[in-house]
């Protein structure tokens, strides 16, 4: 059996190619299609894109046999209007668009916003988007037959099925992510578009029509289309696989912290989280925190300073300081200063978590950055607790091979093929950063103070 899994980033697109034991055969990452940086997605150029690749790393693999089964996941937000042909009627705008910033005041200010939705309506928020195309676009809203996120518009494609991702219907903030349905209101005020069916990861889509990956060989007509959905909740379910309770943490440029709870109650926002569906756990919300600290680190190598090498070396130097938010650094801030500032943030998001109902369980690290076992000593001695590690490096687009062979039915024990390893805190460090920590955010008068 093979299954393949694309992942379509903001910045990079990534396929693998995965077999019976849930271990990559191969995998490569080339960037996202866009016209410029700042473009929205062709959402059509974006499939030729994924088929080259996945025509690619099934013709590398060399066995012969079509893929059993493909699912993507990705970016959460952006979307496309299309025709009853699903061919798209625009570009997606990007998530980090700040077009539909009065859009998404107006949602907040509006009778209908409400906190079952999970998360608070800003201008990345899929909702303020419908309502800018409702006012700026009419045209394209009104002779649209269906709205498809990017993540899940190449499955549509493949399969003429139109759907959308329960996990990224739950980044549109028109969602109860609670009970697992519409905000009517929120959609009537949004103006939205079409909307298909919504679809559980896991759940199959269809099968692949005729095209140019069955006539390459690398699909055929049985080829099975599992849904997906957003790549972070994706990607903590891959390592939920070793782990049921896992907590996450993703490290790059964007930091973003994962955990799940089946206590909270939808009764406020959080200034750090979002809650959004989970992709196994029936019941209950997921945790997201994202903090982007990409302008620090811009900073860093305006100054000369190479991020890469510095994570390279086999113990950062320096002694530690403390920094409670970005406002904190100097101008000239020390890269190790930035570091800190990142994991203190991260830990930051993770109290949060467990005021939010989410168990105190071991923390796995992720991400680009987590290959750097000096950056991990770091997070493991501002979080006070060891950090693990797992040897898959790329948990998005092979969790997205692993629904593709759950919507088989197949149950793919990957274990043999994964190791695990142990980063711990250094215990001088540890000490410094916790009398810090304890003294700024646990000050009486805080109101989410132990």
């Amino acid at each position: 059996m093979l299954v393949c899994g694309v992942d379509i980033g903001t910045t990079n697109l990534k396929v693998s190619i995965v077999d019976e034991t849930g271990v990559s055969r191969w995998t490569r990452s080339v960037p996202t299609p866009r016209s410029s940086p700042s473009a929205g997605i062709d959402a059509a150029a974006l499939v030729g894109k994924i088929e080259d690749l996945v025509v690619e790393g099934w013709h590398f693999e060399g066995s012969g046999l079509p893929l059993s089964a493909i699912a993507t996941t990705g970016v959460g937000e952006d979307g496309v209007c299309v025709d009853q042909a699903l061919r798209p009627l625009d570009v997606a705008i990007p998530w980090y668009d700040r077009c539909a910033v009065p859009e998404a005041m107006d949602i907040r200010e509006s009778s209908a916003a409400t906190t079952r939705a999970g998360i608070e309506m800003e201008h990345t928020r899929t909702g303020a988007k419908w309502l800018w195309l409702h006012r700026n676009r009419p045209t394209v809203v009104r002779v649209s037959t269906a709205w498809i996120a990017v993540t899940d518009y190449p499955s549509a494609y493949w399969t003429g099925r139109p759907f959308i991702s329960e996990t990224l219907a739950s980044r549109t903030g028109c969602y109860d992510v609670g009970r697992r349905q519409w905000i009517e209101p929120l959609l009537d005020y949004c103006h939205a578009p079409r909307l298909p069916d919504v679809l559980r990861a896991g759940e199959a889509v269809g099968t692949i029509r005729t095209g140019r990956l069955t006539r390459s060989g690398a699909a055929s007509e049985n080829t099975l289309v599992v849904a997906g959905g957003h790549d972070h909740p994706v990607a903590a379910a891959m390592i939920q696989r070793i782990d049921p309770s896992a907590r996450v943490d993703s490290i790059g440029t964007a930091n973003v912290v994962y955990g799940e709870s089946a206590t909270f109650p939808l009764d406020r926002f959080d200034e750090y989280l979002a809650f959004m569906v989970p992709v196994q756990a029936k019941r209950g919300v997921a945790c997201l925190g994202v903090f982007e600290f990409s302008s620090s680190v811009d900073a860093l190598r305006a100054q000369g300073f190479d991020i890469r090498a510095f994570l390279a070396l086999p113990k950062l130097p320096g002694e530690p300081t403390f920094f409670a938010s970005a406002d904190d650094l100097k101008a000239a801030a020390e890269p190790r200063a930035v570091l800190e500032m990142a994991a203190i943030a991260a830990r930051r998001m993770f109290d949060h978590m467990r005021w939010a109902g989410v168990p105190d369980t071991d923390i796995y690290a992720t991400g680009g950055w987590s290959r750097s076992t000096s950056l991990l000593e770091l997070r493991a001695s501002v979080f006070g607790r060891p950090i693990r590690v797992l040897s898959e490096q790329e948990p998005a687009v092979v969790g997205a091979a692993l629904l593709a062979a759950e919507g088989l039915g197949k149950t793919v024990d990957f274990t043999t093929g994964v190791t695990t390893r142990t980063v711990e805190p250094n215990p001088g460090w540890a000490d410094v950063y916790d009398e810090n920590y304890q003294a700024w955010f646990n000050a009486p008068g805080d109101r989410n103070a132990d």
